[in-house]
């Protein structure tokens, strides 16, 4: 028991001795007391911004933001200019959401002038802290910033005005005179409402919308997004009813699902791509699916492509391989397009592969097509 004693009494004292002197300090009457001074907040925003730990000082930037008002505005910025951070480090990006809430105007204005604050991140926090409170006057001003960050300003003002539940967003969105815009502004709004709402409950959002030309604009947005952000075979298994089957009519969506989902898994894009109806629908998504994985993993796809039997939906993707594998073999190459079934696209592949060739070898180009009697008209392949 002593021993408890001997530890507790002076602890006891000490907390008793602060809690007192807090009260006397609270209360204004401190006579005989001696009253402890807070810490500037000038101060102690620098020793927090010092604080080399990031997490640690992350969260207690966030603390001495949540206990700050609109008068702190000063010190805290200065203490912004004169610390050891970079360009859009997670504190600016918390003071630039905490200046927002009462002064959206002067924090965007602001980051044109401190560096440290010319960032996407800071730029887009600001706006999606404006966008809560009053979605339409975000929304115009983020349409005349600079355009470097104007990308950014957009898809927050089309968070936040989501989070904000105010209503208006799609129909603001659909608004918008210019078309090109429109657009651009309504991939954001498509990729808010998959996160937001989830692959079905987006395309019933959508299902409100009146006017057909741009529920069918969103529709298209609503299904890449969800391929990119949700599972692809939920979107993949929407679409199948609406890919056309056979003559030239394009639905667009096998080309939409595939491009984006032949980068996250490349086998399973190119199975839902052989499973589709024959057609220019599926042709189109084949080849431009193939296209963009050879441009970001060739060596994936080349691959791929090596290990594949030929058949009749995946010419356009050999076709592209084949394109791109003329530069340094086009005989090879043009002994694959050789195989091809779609004459259409054989004949148009060979044209382009035995122009390259007679450009860079123009007797051993002649040679192999007068020996493959080849349909290229040797009259114009100096054209």
């Amino acid at each position: 028991m002593k021993r408890y004693l001997a530890w507790w009494l002076p602890v006891a004292c000490l907390l008793a001795g602060l809690a007192i002197g807090v009260w006397f300090g609270a209360s204004g009457d401190g006579a005989g007391w001696v009253q402890l001074a807070p810490v500037p907040k000038s101060e102690r925003a620098r020793e927090t911004l010092a604080i080399p730990d990031p997490l640690d000082r992350s969260l207690r930037w966030g603390s001495l933001l949540d206990r700050s008002d609109a008068e702190a505005l000063s010190p805290l910025r200065d203490a912004i200019s004169a610390a050891p951070l970079a360009v859009g480090e997670p504190e600016i990006v918390a003071f630039g959401m905490w200046w927002a809430r009462f002064d959206p105007k002067a924090a965007v204005a602001w980051t044109s002038t401190e560096w440290r604050a010319q960032s996407r991140n800071v730029v887009g926090s600001i706006f999606r802290v404006w966008a809560h409170d009053d979605p339409e006057v975000a929304f115009q001003s983020a349409t005349s910033i600079p355009e470097f960050h104007q990308s950014a300003a957009i898809d927050a003002v089309v968070a936040g005005w989501q989070e904000s539940g105010k209503p208006g967003l799609v129909e603001r969105v659909q608004s918008i005179p210019d078309i090109t815009f429109r657009q651009r502004v309504g991939e954001s709004l498509a990729r808010r409402l998959v996160i937001a709402l989830g692959t079905q409950s987006a395309m019933r959002r959508l299902e409100t919308i009146a006017d057909p030309v741009f529920r069918e604009t969103m529709t298209m947005r609503v299904a890449s997004a969800a391929t990119e952000q949700g599972d692809p075979m939920e979107i993949a298994d929407w679409a199948r009813p609406y890919v056309t089957s056979g003559g030239e009519r394009v639905s667009g969506y096998p080309r939409r699902i595939g491009t984006r989902w032949i980068l996250r898994d490349p086998e399973a894009a190119l199975a839902w791509l052989a499973s589709l109806p024959p057609g220019m629908d599926r042709y189109d998504g084949v080849m431009e699916s193939f296209r963009d994985w050879m441009r970001f993993s060739p060596n994936a796809a080349s691959l791929w492509i090596q290990k594949r039997e030929l058949e009749r939906w995946s010419e356009p993707a050999f076709a592209i391989y084949a394109r791109r594998m003329s530069r340094e073999h086009p005989r090879e190459a043009l002994e694959i397009v050789s195989r091809f079934t779609d004459e259409t696209l054989r004949q148009r592949t060979t044209k382009m592969i035995a122009r390259r060739w007679v450009a860079k070898d123009p007797e051993a180009a002649k040679a192999w097509l007068a020996q493959a009697d080849a349909s290229w008209p040797t009259q114009r392949q100096g054209k």
